[in-house]
């Protein structure tokens, strides 16, 4: 019976976290089509949402996979305060970057907080799977985490450079009512970049729940995401409603950072914007790859920008964005080890 207590605080502990994450990574998604005038407030804000949701109903299980890898604790009893833990401490940093209209990155707030929780549970880094960086194509562990922290906004940023240089180059000649088809394009480029988004980001939460099940007995102890897409069905619909429900709610101040703080964005930079960010999170999410989607569309627009008018991004509100970046994973470490010592670890399982 205390087992499922504790597995029941680890799910809602989850879910809250999906909900963090919709109004954090969702108000990114919405920015551009909402800035450019392409798409209206609420018209982007359900769209992203339906299509958030349909992505982690179908989006498959390979990023799940990633982030159950990063750890090899032993899935017994104890590990459920751990996990508990580390959700409790990305949750905090996101109510806190929400606070302070910065948009950070959800995924390195949760491997952030999984690295200070099993810290503070065994006084070493012996159960965290570091990987390595001999294949850069292929790393694996948190060296794979670390990976996207850095080429995401690096990947992104060109995205954006080049593919608005290409499109300025093939509407050379064109009309000044070509921005009504970029307007109706981002009706299609929008739900892409939703879907991926959805896809990526609830299989974090789905991978978290899955290791607690099997922490709790309910997978015979094994990590089912080893061998075959084994998350449950009612795991997905869970995670996937509260991750929409965060799109709902949104975040303004990101939104409003996101979509106008960094340049005045118009049709055309709406359009490729999504287009580009939504290229880069779809692959990561058929390929495994725990992306930061805030981080990828962020990063993008910066280059956008950048191949606009360099003297027109307000590089001010970029570096805040990546000083939020950088912080992310050692803060909710932090914070996860604190509340571990003073909080989780008077639970005796």
């Amino acid at each position: 019976m205390t087992i499922n207590i504790y597995f029941a605080m680890v799910l809602l502990l989850g879910c809250l976290f999906a909900f963090t994450n919709g109004f954090q990574d969702g108000s990114s998604v919405a920015a551009s089509p909402i800035a450019s005038r392409s798409i209206g407030l609420w018209q982007g804000v359900f769209l992203t949402a339906i299509f958030e949701f349909l992505g982690a109903l179908f989006g498959g299980s390979q990023v799940a996979s990633a982030i159950s890898g990063i750890t090899n604790y032993p899935r017994s009893e104890p590990f459920l305060c751990v996990l508990a833990c580390a959700l409790l401490a990305a949750v905090l940093w996101n109510f806190l970057s929400r606070l302070l209209k910065v948009p950070s990155s959800s995924t390195h707030a949760l491997v952030g907080g999984l690295i200070g929780a099993i810290f503070a549970s065994t006084g070493s880094f012996e159960y965290i799977v570091w990987g390595s960086f001999n294949a850069l194509i292929h790393p694996t562990g948190v060296c794979k985490v670390i990976a996207t922290l850095f080429l995401s906004p690096l990947i992104g940023f060109a995205a954006g450079y080049f593919t608005l240089h290409l499109l300025q180059f093939l509407l050379a000649r064109a009309t000044t009512k070509v921005n009504n088809t970029l307007k109706a394009c981002q009706w299609f480029v929008l739900p892409v970049l939703a879907f991926g988004h959805g896809a990526n980001d609830t299989q974090k939460v789905m991978g978290v729940v899955v290791m607690a099940m099997s922490a709790a007995g309910l997978f015979g102890r094994q990590n089912p995401l080893t061998s075959s897409d084994s998350i449950p069905f009612w795991v997905r619909v869970t995670v996937g409603l509260f991750m929409t429900l965060g799109v709902i709610c949104m975040a303004p101040g990101i939104l409003k950072r996101v979509g106008f703080g960094i340049f005045k964005q118009r049709p055309v930079h709406g359009f490729v914007t999504e287009f580009a960010s939504a290229v880069v999170v779809f692959v990561g999410s058929v390929t495994g790859g725990p992306v930061s989607a805030s981080q990828v569309i962020a990063s993008t627009v910066m280059g956008v920008g950048y191949a606009n008018r360099r003297k027109g991004v307000h590089w001010l509100v970029a570096r805040e964005m990546a000083w939020a970046w950088l912080l992310t994973i050692p803060c909710s470490a932090t914070f996860a080890y604190l509340l571990f010592r003073s909080i989780f670890s008077l639970i005796k399982i």
